[in-house]
């Protein structure tokens, strides 16, 4: 569940304004319209209402500065000193005198100004949503109640940090081969506008048959240096119709589901939602979150439209009184081995360190599945800009090896 700020018309036609709690922008729509509520404003996290329009857009740039790498620091510094005795006002204060980062150190000043002035941490972070997750959120909520916050920030940076290294991961994996595709691209096209022009030239007025691939990139080469500037808008609009129809809901699922079909790259995707669902839920229990609420918070933080709709149709089961494993054995998404260490661990209560031991091997599985990538497409890469540019060098190429002929004509 999240914090959601709203400003709203009652029935009366007054101006009210506040905060609710709801797992999405929607759920808290239809709570508010449920209580005669006419909404004007709905914004994830909390605000303050005596923040300027200045002093907003500064939040906002601070927000959109900030890295996870300093949310990670942040969390370790603030386990640290508490943990060894720091009162929580003096040791926001620290971090803030400490920090190198202009836009992080005004998200960290306001947060310590807010606890200073009587509000809970979690509150406070949770008026930063493009900065702190909502599991870190959670942690520190559950955290209050229990008076275990060093420990739980503790848990929070070792989380964030294992989160951190598995997006550079993929994201190492993924940089690879759209680098040696961009590249191949502009290979071919300096050698198409810049190169095959001046081959051109030297069979130009001549009779004589060219080879079918130099005819043919010697076609290409007139269509694009006639038309480049309608193939250079064509791309443009193609790739923004794409990025158009991928926000879509429609486009999203497709894509979705082409991240987890695909060839060597799919069970990569498939492993890193594994990773991360598990390891979330095992933080979670282990800090005493309820089953219902972990599952929720997985929900919130799952970026893949057919995992999400999985954790959706567990949260049903779960509000029915099913147990947890009973939707994960009708799901292709999970394997069956690990649909039966859930069931182990729902049955022996053990629940937070069976999926502690699953986050632990799917990571171990997600590194195997990165390094197989990796190795497969490095030579495909290769492979593939050995044919495209071989192809356009044997075009420019062939015509000279019986030029003899050529010139005879």
């Amino acid at each position: 569940m999240e914090l959601f700020s709203y400003q709203a018309r009652d029935a009366r036609g007054g101006l009210v304004s506040g905060t609710i709690e709801a797992g999405s922008v929607t759920e808290a729509g239809k709570a508010l319209r449920r209580d005669g509520m006419y909404i004007l404003e709905i914004t994830e996290g909390v605000l303050r209402h005596e923040d300027s329009i200045e002093e907003a857009f500064e939040n906002r740039q601070a927000s959109r500065g900030a890295k996870r790498e300093e949310v990670i620091d942040f969390s370790h510094q603030l386990s640290v000193m508490l943990e060894t005795g720091v009162p929580l006002g003096e040791a926001l204060g620290t971090i803030v005198d400490n920090s190198s980062s202009i836009g992080f150190r005004r998200v960290i000043s306001i947060v310590n100004e807010d606890v200073s002035s009587g509000t809970t941490l979690s509150s406070s972070l949770a008026r930063w949503p493009k900065v702190f997750p909502p599991l870190m959120i959670s942690l520190v909520l559950a955290s209050e109640a229990s008076g275990t916050l060093g420990l739980m920030m503790g848990r929070v940076s070792k989380y964030l940090n294992k989160e951190l290294k598995t997006a550079k991961q993929i994201k190492s994996a993924l940089t690879y081969p759209i680098v040696m595709m961009c590249l191949a691209l502009a290979i071919t096209v300096f050698l198409m506008v810049f190169v095959l022009p001046r081959f051109a030239s030297i069979y130009a007025n001549r009779d004589a048959q060219l080879p079918l691939p130099t005819r043919i990139m010697l076609g290409l080469s007139a269509f694009w240096s006639s038309h480049w500037i309608l193939i250079v808008l064509s791309c443009i609009a193609a790739a923004a119709s794409v990025f158009m129809f991928a926000k879509r809901p429609t486009g999203k699922r497709f894509f979705d589901s082409v991240k987890l079909r695909l060839p060597i790259i799919g069970p990569m995707f498939t492993k890193l939602y594994i990773t991360r669902s598990a390891r979330t839920m095992s933080t979670l229990i282990a800090s005493g979150v309820d089953l219902l609420e972990t599952v929720r918070i997985t929900r919130g933080i799952t970026d893949n439209f057919y995992f999400l709709e999985l954790w959706s149709r567990v949260i049903e089961t779960l509000e029915q009184g099913a147990p947890f494993s009973q939707t994960l054995r009708q799901s292709t998404l999970i394997p069956d081995n690990v649909t039966q260490m859930i069931s182990a661990g729902e049955k022996t209560g053990r629940l937070g360190q069976v999926m502690e031991r699953i986050g632990e091997v799917s990571e171990d599985e997600l590194d195997q599945a990165v390094e197989h990538a990796t190795q497969f497409i490095e030579p495909a890469m290769i492979g593939v800009m050995g044919v495209v540019i071989g192809f356009v060098a044997i075009a420019m190429l062939l015509p000279i090896f019986s030029i003899s002929k050529v010139v005879a004509h």
